[in-house]
């Protein structure tokens, strides 16, 4: 079974019911099945060899691109990799290398095209149908394996949790290469659901289309979410449920979504692309410890060993062993709740002390005046490490004041050794913190 096979199922079991609303653009499942079968034929086109169990990149500037060449490329047995955007030529040649993929297949400016590449197919040892790519900020991506059970066997658990129906109506935005974005969108044709997203930055046209698709449930990660929150001029109360992935929110975001979006369940989870959904927490009180990540989903076993937390579930990856820890540390609570202690390399050694990254961006973000804040390590020649701060301050706070604010809520050796000051935090195209972006700054 592959999503090739579902959508062509669901195309007939939902034929004329909206499926995807692309800004002014809508698809039935119908249309869109047809869409799929049509950039089937122009790939059949420019193949020259036979793609059954090859591994292939695919490379499309668009949403609705990425989506077509998904579903196509499995109407031919193939397991797509979606590519991040903005990667360089020498970068899609080292993620091949790398990986030992077959080819990739690139859709520019409607032009569809297909080139291989000289390295001998891996033999899977699973049914896998799909490949999803690291979202790390350095190296070189590494491609991790799924099979079709692997997702769809949990969509009606997630469903059910996220208050995802047949008559939702999903909003998302950014890339399909984001496995949360891919893993959402999948899950809404699995229930026969909608979804509605926008290829514009534009948050005002992401409310108008809210607005127009009646969208009941959102997800977004929460950089985005605070501009989403930002932007809302009057309380969006058709939304029911919104669901977001993060190791942290910050008491002033939840704050601001449970007013703008009154009817709202607040449902944050904690996930990786290695494991699938592993906790969730529905964040109703805006006192809660931030840290508190909240009950494991159904089904899936949370056990911790000297410090770092192990995972066992049926719905990872291929190929890794279970239980698998993503070398994040915490500990369970006395009501079984997960609480999150930072990850292994967001830990620093400032001249003897071990100082968590995670601890010190929550408290500043904390700070009145702070819109956003992210911290980062950087090396030193006297303490070994050291931490720097970049701040997007509200509108009208003085800078002096808000230097004097995180210096007076900061222990002395928690203080960062620079603070810089931005209009926003910049974000890749999956909504994840753009780090080669900052450290250039730092770099000036």
């Amino acid at each position: 079974m592959n999503y090739y096979r579902l959508f062509k199922d669901r195309s007939i079991s939902y034929e004329g019911k909206p499926f995807l609303y692309v800004g002014e653009e809508t698809y039935s499942y119908r249309a869109f099945f047809a869409e799929i079968e049509r950039m089937a034929k122009q790939l059949s086109c420019v193949i020259k060899d036979d793609l059954k169990n090859a591994d292939v990149l695919v490379s499309a500037e668009s949403f609705l691109s990425q989506a077509l060449l998904f579903f196509a490329a499995q109407k031919f047995h193939a397991r797509p990799i979606l590519l991040h955007h903005g990667l360089a030529g020498a970068d899609r040649e080292s993620i091949a290398k790398a990986n030992g993929l077959q080819g990739i297949l690139r859709l520019n400016d409607g032009s569809l095209s297909y080139r291989p590449f000289p390295y001998e197919a891996r033999q899977h040892e699973s049914l896998d149908c799909l490949g999803v790519l690291s979202s790390g900020t350095t190296g070189t991506p590494k491609v991790m394996y799924r099979t079709f059970e692997s997702w769809a066997g949990f969509f009606p658990v997630q469903n059910e949790i996220f208050g995802l129906k047949e008559t939702s109506c999903l909003f998302l935005h950014g890339s399909l290469s984001f496995t949360g974005n891919l893993n959402a969108f999948l899950a809404a044709l699995f229930r026969g659901a909608s979804v509605c997203t926008s290829e514009r930055a534009n948050v005002k046209s992401w409310i108008a289309l809210m607005e127009k698709c009646a969208a009941d449930i959102i997800y977004l990660v929460p950089a985005k979410l605070r501009l989403l929150a930002e932007a809302i001029q009057s309380d969006i109360s058709s939304v029911r449920s919104l669901f977001t992935g993060s190791q942290i929110i910050p008491a002033s975001l939840l704050s601001l979504l449970q007013r703008k979006l009154p009817n709202a369940s607040i449902i944050l989870y904690y996930g990786a692309s290695e494991l699938n959904y592993i906790t969730y927490a529905h964040c109703g009180d805006c006192t809660r410890d931030p840290r508190n990540l909240g009950i494991p989903f159904p089904g899936v076993n949370i056990s911790v060993a000297d410090g770092w937390i192990y995972v066992d579930t049926p719905f990872h990856v291929s190929g890794i062993p279970s239980p698998f820890t993503l070398h994040d540390k915490g500990y369970m609570n006395e009501k079984g709740e997960l609480i999150f202690e930072g990850r292994e390399q967001a830990w620093v050694n400032k001249g003897g002390f071990k100082i968590s990254l995670e601890h010190v961006e929550l408290k500043i973000k904390a700070v009145a005046g702070i819109r956003e804040a992210v911290v980062l390590p950087v090396g030193d020649e006297v303490r070994g490490e050291e931490l720097v701060a970049f701040l997007v301050p509200a509108d009208g706070i003085e800078k002096k004041k808000l230097r004097r604010m995180v210096r007076s809520t900061l222990l002395p050796v928690e203080m960062p050794k620079k603070m810089y000051f931005l209009a926003e935090i910049p974000l890749n195209d999956r909504g994840k913190l753009a780090k080669d972006v900052l450290l250039k700054k730092i770099g000036k």
